[in-house]
């Protein structure tokens, strides 16, 4: 290789005067371009943000002092050091002027790597025929790169060579007539290949409704038609994947036809890059995530089958075939939700750090999102879930029980996680929260394990002048006569008390049905107005106001009167 020394004002010089001879080739050339300029501009619109924008003019490095020499769209060098008082992005500009007006004849002349001397800048100097293109400094070097010099030197001619001969395969007319005819080619089958796939979107979409109306309309509730959702759904889904299939379609396109153009084709080459390396991170990341899903259906498959034990385990305590020391038969099933949950939510715990993207800031966003929502409702929510164990667990009452909740009266309907449901007399349904359960006095009328149900009582107030013994015979025989009384255990009269103008009688009954509480009360009553009726004794009770000349008091052969007989007494207090 030969050496000489240039000095630095003649190289510049020669790049001034270095003028723009266009030939008619050239002209017709350029002519071509305006032919192609719309998927060329498809194509910047798909393309990179960086690859649109270097692609006529030399652009600024990353460093602020440094500039890209870029020509047909294709990088050659990077400039760092000042040469004659000339920046960086000026010796680009110079450099690219000067590779932009060589005449075609200079195209098919080897470009020839000078070793030159330019003041104190010592370097290469590339030059074709007698036209000196641009000067390659040792301070271009970036101080990063440990190459020899002469390494890089040799890189930067490769890529000077293939960017002219990219504009020398421009400048030939049967390149640029079978780019064009291969294009025009591509074209149509792109547009046959979407015609063929939209007549295919549009028979799977019919086959998607008749299917819909054929199998799913006969098993579609009668009051609610969800087919229609349901093939919406399916037709927006199917709609997605066509124009994602058609989008993909239109990329290759783009790819194919900017790589048949030399000017092009670098812009080709980049989608085509982008599009590898995206397919690339996705291939990439399904095979980094398989030991992650493999683990995590490892403890799908290890807490379905714990799951299913616990479930065999409190199904056997709540049929009573098993028995386990402080678990009953009532609080099986709330038992078995909290295992249950506790038992999922570990699973979840273990298999998180697993899930594809566990570490993205997605999944962080998402965790402070829960975390938020659960800090600012946790406290009604948790008293409420607490409440709801403690009433579970207290065993106070169960669906079909006959209680009494603070004034609230009815039967039971549910026990639910944060509330009771009750149906009272006037069939309103009364949601009572668990919390007020637990601070109020609650009363279960309903009789559980085999047990006598709880009595009702009713009282009536007769005067002195009545027999008791006929009264508590009475009371018996209105309580007998009442279908919904219970008669084991036998009703039995109490005396309360001894007023200070008549007896107060209590009548104590067992209902049949402790749910049909208010309807038995009622028969009762009704029984006893008929029997008192039937005996001809007044239920009143009498008051004071004057002293009467004959002791009100009964005679000692009236003391047993019909229905009552001579040892009558109270019955059935000792009976419960």
């Amino acid at each position: 290789m030969m050496t000489r020394t240039v000095a630095p004002a003649t190289f510049y010089d020669i790049s001034r005067d270095a003028t723009i001879r266009p030939s008619c080739r050239e002209f017709a050339s350029r002519l071509t371009f305006f032919l192609m300029s719309l998927a060329i501009c498809l194509a910047i619109v798909a393309a990179p943000p960086a690859a649109h924008a270097q692609a006529s003019r030399p652009a600024a490095a990353t460093d602020a002092s440094a500039a890209d020499l870029r020509y047909m769209d294709r990088p050659i060098a990077t400039f760092r050091a000042s040469l004659s008082g000339a920046t960086p992005q000026q010796r680009a500009d110079r450099s690219y002027a000067v590779l932009d007006g060589l005449p075609e004849s200079v195209l098919s002349l080897p470009t020839q790597a000078v070793q030159a001397s330019m003041g104190q800048n010592h370097g290469v100097v590339f030059r074709r025929g007698d036209r000196i293109l641009f000067a390659l400094l040792a301070g271009d070097v970036d101080e990063a790169d440990d190459r020899p010099f002469e390494v890089i030197a040799q890189e930067t001619q490769v890529r000077l060579d293939t960017a002219l001969a990219a504009r020398r395969a421009q400048l030939h007319w049967p390149n640029i007539i079978r780019g064009i005819l291969l294009s025009l080619l591509a074209t149509v089958v792109l547009g046959v290949v979407v015609w063929i796939a939209g007549r295919l979107q549009t028979r799977f979409q019919t086959r998607i409704q008749y299917a819909v109306e054929a199998h799913l309309l006969r098993r579609t509730s009668q009051t609610f038609d969800w087919t229609g959702s349901a093939f919406q759904l399916a037709r927006q889904i199917v709609q997605l994947l066509f124009l994602f299939f058609v989008a993909a379609l239109v990329y290759l396109y783009l790819i194919y036809v900017l790589e048949r153009f030399p000017v092009s084709e670098p812009m080709g080459e980049r989608l085509s890059s982008f599009l590898w390396d995206l397919l690339n991170t996705f291939a990439l990341g399904i095979v980094n995530a398989i030991p992650g899903l493999i683990a995590i259906a490892v403890i799908f498959l290890l807490t379905r089958a714990l799951h299913n034990l616990i479930n065999n385990v409190f199904s056997a305590i709540q049929q009573r075939h098993l028995n386990i020391p402080g678990l009953h038969p009532d609080t099986a099933g709330a038992s078995r939700r909290i295992v249950a949950i506790v038992v999922w939510a570990l699973a979840l715990t273990f298999a998180y750090p697993y899930f594809p993207g566990a570490q993205s800031d997605v999944f962080k966003g998402l965790s402070v999102l829960l975390g938020l929502m659960i800090s600012l409702g946790s406290a009604g929510i948790v008293n409420q879930l607490m409440s709801g164990i403690v009433v579970t667990y207290s065993r106070a009452f169960q669906a079909g029980d006959m209680v009494q909740i603070g004034d609230t009266a009815g039967v039971v309907v549910s026990v639910d996680t944060l509330s009771v449901k009750l149906t009272n007399v006037r069939r309103e349904e009364v949601t009572i929260p668990n919390a007020v359960v637990v601070g109020a006095i609650v009363h279960n009328f309903s009789s559980r394990d085999g047990k006598a149900p709880a009595l009702v009582v009713t009282s009536v107030t007769i005067g002195y002048d009545t027999p008791w013994r006929q009264v508590q015979a009475m009371l018996s025989l209105a309580a007998a006569r009442t279908k919904s009384v219970a008669q084991s255990p036998a009703p039995f009269v109490l005396q309360r008390s001894l007023s200070d103008f008549y007896i107060e009688y209590d009548l104590h009954v067992a209902p049949v049905n402790p749910a049909q509480r208010l309807v038995m009360l009622s028969e009762l009553h009704s029984q006893i107005v008929d029997v008192f009726n039937e005996y001809g004794v007044q239920i009143m009770s009498p008051h004071f106001e004057e002293q009467p000349e004959i002791p009100v008091v009964i005679a000692r052969e009236g003391w047993a009167p019909s229905p009552a007989q001579e040892s009558a007494g109270p019955r059935g207090a000792n009976e419960t």
